[in-house]
């Protein structure tokens, strides 16, 4: 008998009171699992009962009580989880016409009966290394179409967020996090895409079919933003003319965002840590407890950790928020990407206002490229907005775009400028050595600098000691 080289399951459909257990037997022998069945509406009751460890191959009689092999076979072959499996059919008919049946109605091999134990182990094993090989290719197959579609969700958040180094990073962990239900915490200056950001991580999630909550904390007053969040009663307050639901009711299922946290008060802090320990909050002037499954998305343009310990922001709060934590560049640090978020404005915009604007003229761009742009995107955003309706052509050019962005200051003012200051270091240093008497452990000490940067600093300045030098104290 050849040796074993590859393990598998086997189910085994045969009613013949001896090949069945004899065939049962031979294979547990050699290291097979092997299952018998008696009948083919048995084998199907067992393929249908498995688990996700299911037979890698069937050993099918032709000749069954019931439904026949051949029955069972294309049955098999029909069914969408099954199908998948190769069957080896017995016989005691060495006929081609009955081989080529079988073949047609699923039969993936034949045995005639009675065979020999090692021709059966070989060619189980023959089987089984292709089935394996497909399984494999089939396994290749998924993880490249997923490698795939991560790649094209990829690129398209690439498209909408920019593509610099910090947004790469930025749209991989949109992709990496979308999936889950953690808390996310987006930190930036105003107007550098919070909600873009937030939008995005709700759309690729699994939660994409659920509503998406926008809630502007810094909106509403103390008293309304807690109606606004968690609802209210009829007659809870003047003007309750009727129950309202919450926002965090609203957005069950999906996403709610919460935009400038930082703005809410220390008693509307410690109702929302509750609602995110417990997942339970009551409307107000209510009593019935409600609960929410909405996954929590915070945005700010403050400082948090400095609110902290000013006392003005829970400590418990930010860490329940601070889950996943994105921060966003401002515009001024990743430049590279205005060209792609000037194209996605422009294309928006000719859309909605029915303009055929091409681009931006080269001057237009290199002004837009040396504004420090304050307001970050939505400053581009609005100035790109303001363009487009401005634009006669087909191109954006200098003439349509705000004062604040074409006008510069003229290299000779820049100069000038420059040399005034490079003057005053000179002289701050110079009258600083002078004090010391040119003791330059003194004087790096008097203007917090290490004296590596003193030296670099009178080299660059061009200094140098004028009159006698007096005995000092200190090493220089």
């Amino acid at each position: 008998m050849s040796e074993q080289t590859e393990l598998g399951r086997v189910l085994i459909i045969e009613d013949d009171p001896y090949n069945g257990p004899f065939t049962q037997e031979l294979l547990a022998g050699v290291g097979f699992r092997a299952d018998l069945a008696v009948s083919a509406e048995a084998g199907l009751k067992v393929l249908e009962t498995a688990d996700h460890d299911g037979p890698d191959m069937i050993l099918l009689d032709v000749n069954l009580p019931g439904m026949s092999g051949l029955e069972l076979a294309e049955k098999l072959k029909a069914h969408p989880e099954f199908q998948y499996i190769p069957v080896m059919m017995f016989t005691v008919h060495d006929s081609l016409e009955s081989k080529i049946e079988g073949l047609n109605r699923g039969a993936d091999d034949y045995l005639i009966k009675p065979y020999q134990p090692d021709e059966l182990i070989a060619r189980v094993n023959s089987m089984l290394r292709i089935r394996r090989l497909y399984g494999s290719l089939r396994h290749e197959r998924l993880v490249n179409r997923h490698l795939s579609r991560t790649m094209d969700r990829s690129e398209k958040l690439s498209n909408l967020l920019g593509r610099s180094p910090q947004m790469r990073r930025i749209c991989e962990l949109i992709l990496d996090v979308s999936d889950t239900d953690s808390h996310v915490l987006i930190q930036g200056e105003s107007g550098t895409g919070k909600e873009v950001i937030a939008r995005a991580l709700h759309r690729e999630g699994r939660r994409s079919s659920g509503p998406f909550v926008v809630v502007n904390c810094a909106a509403y007053a103390e008293t309304l933003l807690h109606s606004e969040l968690f609802g209210h009663e009829k007659g809870a307050f003047t003007g309750a003319f009727r129950r309202k639901s919450g926002r965090f009711e609203q957005a069950r299922g999906g996403t709610i965002f919460l935009d400038e946290i930082g703005e809410i008060s220390l008693p509307t802090q410690v109702v929302l840590l509750r609602v995110i320990q417990e997942r339970t909050f009551e409307r107000v002037g209510g009593e019935e407890t409600l609960s929410t499954d909405a996954r929590i998305i915070a945005a700010t343009n403050r400082n948090l950790k400095e609110a902290m310990s000013k006392g003005i922001f829970r400590e418990d709060l930010y860490w329940r928020l601070n889950v996943i934590s994105i921060y966003v560049p401002p515009l001024r640090e990743r430049k590279e990407d205005i060209p792609q978020l000037v194209a996605n404005f422009i294309d928006r915009f000719n859309e909605s206002m029915g303009k055929n604007i091409i681009g931006v003229t080269n001057e237009a761009m290199d002004l837009i490229f040396h504004h420090h742009w304050p307001g970050n995107v939505r400053e581009l955003e609005n100035i790109i907005e303001r363009s487009i309706v401005l634009a006669k052509g087909e191109y954006i050019t200098p003439e349509h775009l705000p004062p604040e962005i074409t006008t510069r200051e003229p290299a000779s003012e820049r100069a000038g400028r420059t040399a005034n200051l490079r003057r005053l270091e000179r002289d701050h240093v110079f009258s600083v050595l002078e004090k010391c008497g040119w003791n330059k452990y003194k004087a790096a000490q008097l203007m917090g600098i290490s004296r590596s940067t003193l030296y670099s600093k009178i080299r660059k300045l061009g200094l140098e000691r004028e009159g006698p030098q007096p005995n000092c104290s200190f090493p220089g």
